[in-house]
């Protein structure tokens, strides 16, 4: 499990840059759920055909071979993308009350899922069976990042009731 936290350092990187993204964009609809899913729906070449698609190759590796090739390949992938999104992104975050809720939101999002994580690690590896879903939690973590303006757009709806 230690392994599969260190191959995810890049992961982060590439994360903290991809959600601001996405709440920049957030931000500029004046977090309007409705505008911003039009914003998506208008932007979704751009959006979802992007150098981030080489995850589908992520997601193969993932079901073929084992984990240390999997953690090989994401810490390679994931840096790559990092630096590619640093170069590219000059977008700026302005830190205000809505955008605190939207941040510390994705966040207990993903504190929840390594917290199944885990649970889901210690119960199989606790037990007589020996079976590792680690795998399955490289993919769920790709498609959620994959994802992050569709997510984003989810925490917006559940979060909007709190800002008021």
């Amino acid at each position: 499990m230690i392994f599969f936290y260190i191959s995810l350092l890049t992961y982060v990187c590439y994360c903290a840059i991809k959600y601001r993204e996405s709440i920049h964009h957030l931000e500029k609809v004046k977090y309007d759920s409705k505008k911003y899913l039009k914003y998506i729906k208008e932007n979704s070449k751009s959006i979802f055909i992007n150098p981030e698609l080489i995850i589908t190759i992520l997601i193969i590796i993932a079901f073929y071979f084992n984990i240390k090739v999997i953690g090989i390949s994401t810490l390679i992938v994931y840096t790559l993308l990092f630096l590619y999104k640093l170069k590219t992104d000059n977008k700026k975050l302005k830190m205000t009350k809505q955008t605190k809720t939207r941040i510390i939101s994705i966040i207990i999002i993903y504190l929840i899922l390594n917290i199944w994580f885990c649970f889901d690690y210690n119960s199989y590896h606790s037990a007589s069976i020996i079976f590792d879903n680690t795998p399955l939690y490289y993919i769920i973590l790709y498609i959620i990042t994959y994802l992050s303006y569709i997510v984003t757009y989810a925490i917006n709806i559940i979060v909007k009731p709190i800002d008021k």
